[in-house]
């Protein structure tokens, strides 16, 4: 509850991780130390319990900041490889949209072994928007463009447009509403199954449990795959 409040306040003072004003780590660490600041008060806490002093709040800072940059916190589904390889063999151009900082692209994709598997990534923090914003997905058309220019060869005259873009996502309203607000097409991934699926079901949106259920929302969808059409971008 503390880290909500905190994480929204911090986007309040520095929108998409403090793009053009403090750094990402930074950014990261006004977040946690505020986060255990309304924990604290949030608690009712006893008078006499001293607060974290500057050097305990550095300490559980570079903690944190560490440990959410490593194996322990990420992980990949096992569907999420063989998509990508098959995406690749057909000639399907693949990237990911992110409300993220650029750690995400420089640090934790690599560590997970996904980079060379994704064509471009277009994080929030680059291009001063977050999904649902309309500048984050035309940003991935751009540069789904240029991935398939270099990877394909492919002509210019016929680009990708939002239109033959797919978008996979897990929050109605940044991902399936954000993605057909910018003219793409859109599902939802719900992997465990829960309530919210079928709340987003009851909303209009399609809503697959894995990666391979959306092979066969491409499938059904009538996509020319590599083609000038439809490179899913995948968000994850």
């Amino acid at each position: 509850n503390g880290f909500d409040k905190a994480y929204a306040e911090t986007h309040e003072l520095y929108p998409c991780f403090g793009a053009g004003a403090v750094s990402t780590k930074d950014w990261w660490r006004r977040c946690i130390v505020r986060s255990f600041e309304i924990a604290r008060d949030d608690e009712g806490h006893d008078p006499d319990t001293p607060a974290l002093d500057a050097g305990q709040q550095e300490r559980v800072f570079q903690r944190i900041y560490s440990l959410f940059g490593s194996h322990v916190t990420y992980g990949v589904f096992p569907d999420v490889v063989p998509f990508l390889t098959w995406a690749r063999r057909k000639g399907i151009v693949t990237g990911i949209i992110s409300n993220a900082d650029e750690r995400y692209g420089d640090a934790i994709l690599p560590m997970l072994d996904l980079s060379d598997h994704l064509d471009f990534n277009v994080f929030a923090r680059d291009v001063h928007a977050m999904k649902p914003e309309p500048r984050i997905f035309d940003v991935a058309v751009e540069k789904a463009n240029v991935a398939r220019s270099a990877l394909h060869g492919a002509d210019a005259s016929t680009p990708i447009a939002p239109e033959d873009v797919l978008h996979v996502g897990n929050s109605f309203s940044k991902d399936f509403v954000g993605a057909r607000n910018a003219g793409m097409k859109a599902v939802l991934l719900d992997r465990f199954g829960g309530d919210e699926g079928d709340e987003w079901r009851s909303r209009g949106a399609s809503v697959v449990r894995d990666l391979t259920e959306v092979l066969e929302h491409v499938a059904r969808g009538n996509y020319a795959l590599g083609t000038a059409a439809a490179p899913p971008t995948v968000d994850f």
